[in-house]
This record gives structure tokens, sequence and C-alpha cells, in this order.
């Protein structure tokens, strides 16, 4: 298989796979640590039993990993500090109730086997969970924190300050309860929270469905609203921007050049050097906004 150098850049732009990177390479530097000290504890104590020591340390780990997803989401859909800085207490609970529940329910996974040992049972196991639960809960607890702040600032609405009036544009008209949702004035509202961004159209690169939110790239700048990506579409001259995946929408003027990649697929790069992966589907309609066939 044969990659080229705009299909790696691609690859660089999948937020789901770099974050699944990213989420795969921290704890596996976590593993390499504590394995590190494991083996340093039993040195230093003298004993002899290295391999369960080190597996004792690393078994919690992977349980860390799968839940780390999961964490970082809910921390976007439940934000402990809000729009306007202000602390949700019922998230904070919500948050602390969730990570003390996955505490426990870790430390009862990972210490399974004892209950079907000979000398273990439901009591030992109960009893080894208890314990394991007093001594780990509160570095647990602060590292469910860390993982938590993180989901906060990574999948936290952006906040944008309102673009500047444009002074060559004429005033905007009054709207009538009849008019449609289109682009007035050179602008486009992106709805966040209890605010409302205008856009301008002209300042647009392209548009995302990014989970329940939309996020529209203007500018250098983003602005994540609660709209639906086709509630942005209707906004938009369909003759300049095309919709090249169900989840993404590109300004056409801003196309600096279309490349193809492997298995027939395309990608598109802008001129900011954005690049933004094709459909198969959509191709087509690439195609009538290029004017061209690819």
């Amino acid at each position: 298989m044969i990659y080229n150098r705009d299909a790696i850049r691609l690859l660089a732009t999948d937020r789901r796979l770099s974050g699944a990177v990213t989420i795969v390479g921290a704890w596996t530097f976590v593993a390499i640590a504590a394995a590190v000290q494991a083996v340093a504890l039993v040195r230093l104590d003298g004993r002899a039993d290295m391999a369960s020591a080190v597996l004792g340390r690393l078994s919690i780990i992977p349980l860390w990993a799968i839940a780390t997803p999961f964490v970082l989401r809910s921390a976007g859909r439940f934000p402990v500090v809000g729009v306007r800085n202000r602390v949700d207490i019922a998230s904070a609970a919500a948050h602390l109730a969730l990570g003390s529940a996955f505490i426990v329910v870790a430390n009862l996974a990972i210490r399974l086997p004892i209950a079907f040992s000979e000398s273990g049972g439901a009591v030992a196991l109960v009893r080894s969970t208890m314990q394991g639960v007093a001594e780990y809960f509160p570095g647990a607890l602060v590292v469910y924190g860390v993982i938590v702040a993180i989901g906060h600032v990574v999948f936290r609405p952006a906040v944008a300050d309102p673009p500047a009036p444009d002074t060559a544009t004429p005033p905007e008209p009054p709207l009538s309860t009849t008019t449609p949702a289109v682009a007035m004035d050179g602008h486009i509202t992106v709805r966040q929270w209890n605010r409302v961004h205008f856009v301008r159209v002209e300042d647009i690169d392209f548009v995302e469905a990014e989970d329940n939110y939309v996020v529209v790239h203007a500018a250098s700048r983003a602005y994540k609203g609660r709209d639906r990506i086709s509630d942005v579409a209707s906004q938009l001259d369909a003759r300049r921007f095309v919709r090249i995946h169900r989840s993404t929408i590109v300004h056409v003027a801003k196309i600096r050049e279309v490349q193809p990649l492997t298995h027939g697929d395309h990608a598109v790069i802008l001129r900011n050097g954005k690049v933004l992966r094709v459909a198969r589907s959509r191709r087509q309609a690439l195609e009538v906004a290029l004017g061209l066939e690819l």
C-alpha cells in the first residue's frame, strides 16, 4: 500500500484517531512508569515476587485507559464550569459520584479472581476490594478529576468575541416572521447556549459537526454552537458552499487543491493548510461545485 504525504496529513487531522492515539500513548507511559516503580520497590525490599508485583501495579491501568474516552466525553457534556465561569454544583456532584463508582468497580474487577480461588470467596473479595478502595481512593479520585478537567478544556464550547461591524455593508433590514433561515447581511448565526454569534460568510473556511455541536471555522477562530449542521447549511449559499461529508461543509473559494488518496478517496486542502476528507458519496457534488471531473 502506498501512502503519500497528504494521506499522512489527513490522518493527523482525524480527531477521533489522534485522540485515541493520545490516550493509548499516555496510559502506556503511565504503565511503563508503574512497572519501573514496582521493579525498584521489589529490589529495594529484597523480594522475589517480581512478576506478581509488576502485574499488581499494571492490572488496573487498562480499565483506566478504557474509561478515559467516556470520562472525557462526560466532562464535555456536563461541564463543571459554565460559559459564565460559574461552578455547576450538580455537574461537580455527578462527576464525584461517577468517579467514586468507577474506582470501586475497577478495584472490584481486578480482584474478581479472589472469589474463585480455593482460599478466597465472596467475603474475601469484598474485604480485599474495600482495602484497595481505602488505600487508592484519594489518589485515584485526583486522577479522575484531572481527566475531567482535561475533558472540560478540550470539549468545552469555545467562547469567541462577536465580529467587528462591517461599515461597508448596509444596515440589515428587519426580519419578518416569514423570513427563511438564510445568511443575512453577509453573516450567519451560531447559537451557543445563551448567546448568538454573527459570523461573516466570507470568513468561513469550513463547518463540521462534532457530537451534538456544530463548529464553524472562520478567520482562524472556531465558533462552537448547539445548532445542527443542517441548521448552518440552511443559512449558506449552496453555490458557494458544498457538503463533502455528512459532517463537513466547505467554502469552495477556500479550497486550494484536491488530492487523490488510496482506494479512490479524495481530500481537499484549504488555503490555510487544513486537510478534509471527501466522502465518496459527496464527490459528485464537489465536482459540480468546482466545475471539473476528479
